[in-house]
């Protein structure tokens, strides 16, 4: 969320607001379907909320509550919000007003403490009409592709595992993600789509939606996520697991992904279904052994470019593993709770070297899958971009520098946007 202009307020004394609810704190998300402003509170509040024309404004009252002395508010919002005001319509009411930009629903719920995280009041502004829940260029999808939808975890209200120097795993697995994206996009049998592009939260029932909807072949959701033991580190790979966790520590990762809701701030409308068993036992074991097949070919890539937590594809009950109806994995990039690892997680030439492995293991997959359109190629062309570098380009297709300087005749590193590369297919 790009930087705002923020009000520090107190509006009452300490002894006059001792009984009262306090706002601790608040943020403003912006995703492709809604804008969501969530307000931290000492404690549940009676609220109302209302909307009111010429101009447009949602008017949101909270009885017997005050900002707290820490408490600030977005004074421009930013989105459909021009603006936050807050007020005193009568004694004991603490008054927000959001003046709009244009016309929007509204929807709030309480959300109750879950984790780090206290009382929630979450106010969602939704356009007039139904909104997709990501923004996809219609360029991104062609029928004769091979689908596949990348996941990047948390995002949003839920910054996922939060390393020791305050990286969050929602941030680190963003990039990666957008960086397989581009890769996979760079192939020509195949097309990747995110279910998340920006830093907002996207239900684990509307990730499953995105990608069954889209009629996607293969679902990859990318995560860096934390370990009791601090000395824990290596990328993993887990898979569906119908009896059981592998592993303790793939018990505990499943256990916090699927409460990813609570802290991303879903209603309790909008969790549920998608947990429920929907899969017929031989279409289960096809998607699980197609998904053992694949994560095995991602593990031996990921292991040619960092250490491996676990040499084996895992298995665990990952809640947005299970609805899908096609080969399906979750890879562990690292662990944001090991400090080194942490680090190199947010190094751009880390992320393309672990979002290339990932390409490498999908491509090899891709190559034994019939649904996958067969090619017969000897060599690519690889068209530099504003931001490449020899060294990344090498990093993400899986080459050295020297390796691509040799064949494509190179006497210096220096690149021009526009210039094509010639890259031997593997």
């Amino acid at each position: 969320m790009p930087a705002l202009g923020f009000i520090w307020l107190m509006l009452c004394a300490a002894a006059t607001c001792a009984d009262d609810i306090a706002v601790i704190g608040s943020r403003l998300w912006h995703g492709p379907d809604r804008t969501r402003l969530v307000l931290e509170l000492s404690g549940p509040v009676d609220y109302k909320v209302f909307s009111l024309e010429d101009p447009n404004r949602v008017v949101i009252d909270l009885k017997h509550a005050h900002l707290g002395g820490a408490a600030s508010l977005p004074i421009e919002g930013g989105g459909p919000i021009k603006r936050v005001r807050t007020g005193n319509p009568s004694v004991g009411v603490l008054r927000l007003v959001l003046d709009l930009l244009r016309p929007r629903n509204y929807r709030a719920f309480l959300l109750s403490p879950s984790a780090s995280y206290p009382h929630r009041l979450v106010i969602d502004l939704t356009g007039t009409a139904p909104a997709a829940t990501t923004s996809v260029d219609a360029s991104d999808i062609r029928e004769q592709d091979y689908l596949v939808v990348i996941d990047p975890g948390h995002g949003g209200e839920d910054p996922g595992a939060v390393g020791g120097k305050g990286s969050h795993e929602k941030q680190v697995v963003l990039e990666i993600a957008s960086r397989l994206k581009r890769i996979i996009n760079w192939d020509s049998r195949m097309r990747a789509v995110l279910t998340r592009t920006g830093d907002y939260y996207v239900s684990l029932r509307r990730r499953v939606a995105f990608a069954m909807g889209r009629g996607a072949d293969i679902f990859i959701s990318i995560h860096a996520d934390a370990a009791k033991r601090r000395s824990a580190h290596g990328s993993s790979v887990y898979i569906l697991s119908t009896d059981g966790a592998s592993s303790e520590l793939g018990k505990w990762l499943a256990l916090r992904e699927n409460a990813a809701d609570l802290a991303g701030g879903v209603d309790i409308g909008e969790q549920e279904p998608i947990l429920q068993k929907t899969l017929l036992d031989m279409g289960l074991d096809w998607k699980i052994r197609e998904s053992r097949a694949l994560g095995a070919h991602l593990l031996k890539a990921l292991g040619k470019v960092g250490p491996l937590h676990s040499p084996n594809v895992e298995r665990a009950g990952f809640a947005v593993l299970k609805s899908v109806d096609i080969p399906a994995v979750l890879v562990e990039t690292g662990f944001m709770t090991n400090r080194a690892e942490e680090q190199a997680l947010g190094q751009a030439l880390v992320q393309e070297r672990i979002a290339g492995a990932i390409f490498r293991g999908l491509s090899t997959y891709c190559d034994l899958d019939p649904r996958c359109p067969e090619t017969v190629r000897e060599a690519d062309v690889y068209v530099v971009a504003p931001g490449d570098s020899l060294a990344l380009i090498a990093a993400r297709l899986g080459f050295t520098v020297a390796d691509l300087k040799r064949i494509n005749r190179l006497t210096t590193q220096t690149l021009e946007i526009g210039q094509k590369l010639t890259v031997p297919v593997r």
